[in-house]
């Protein structure tokens, strides 16, 4: 089935790669990432190419089109990963999409209760935001903190949801991941309305 096409403005200095279908594109995109940030991860570009080459076939299954990372915050060395996906309805598609956003707040609240979440109206149409925190705990006592805000946007062609979450491990950054992934949201639109 077809996605629809969309555009988004990303943040200054994003650092990643789009996701498509086409596995030379991808790998054409990979390459491009790997020349820009192999040096700085300690390793060669084949290698980083294919690491990103590796993640491929898991982000296209989850339907993620657009990942990277960006700087966030005031502090040097906060960095934030913005993951873009659309998925699509599993069936029959709801028709109207402010009660569709009303559906996923609720099941939003019920899965992560501590965040907040609330309907947004953006130029392309109704959608939600969540925003949330919390500690994770890894073996031998590693503790990080992590931040989300997170936009679940129903899309005009009636069977596909964007999801756009941006992750960062810095309470400090909080404000300019809010601002950051806001300013994306707010910028998708489909491609027939720019053309």
């Amino acid at each position: 089935m077809e996605l629809m096409p969309l555009q988004i403005d990303l943040p200054p200095g994003f650092a990643g790669m789009p996701v498509g279908t086409d596995d030379k594109m991808n790998r054409g995109h990979a390459w491009t990432v790997a020349e820009n940030l192999a040096a700085g991860a300690g390793t060669s570009i084949e290698q980083f190419g294919s690491y990103l080459m590796a993640l491929v076939p898991t982000m296209q299954a989850n339907g993620i089109r657009v990942f990277g990372k960006f700087a966030v915050g005031r502090r040097k060395g906060d960095v934030a990963t913005l993951t873009l996906g659309v998925v699509q309805w599993p069936e029959t598609a709801p028709g109207n999409r402010d009660a569709v956003v009303a559906a996923m707040a609720a099941e939003y609240r019920t899965r992560h209760p501590q965040s907040v979440v609330q309907p947004v109206r953006l130029p392309i149409g109704p959608a939600l935001v969540a925003f949330s925190g919390g500690e994770f705990r890894f073996p031998e006592h590693d503790v990080r903190t992590q931040i989300r805000a997170e936009y679940q946007i129903p899309l005009p062609d009636g069977r596909s949801v964007v999801i756009l979450s941006v992750v960062a491990e810095s309470e400090d950054a909080w404000p300019a991941v809010a601002e950051a992934t806001a300013k994306v949201a707010w910028s998708l639109r489909s491609e027939q309305e720019c053309g």
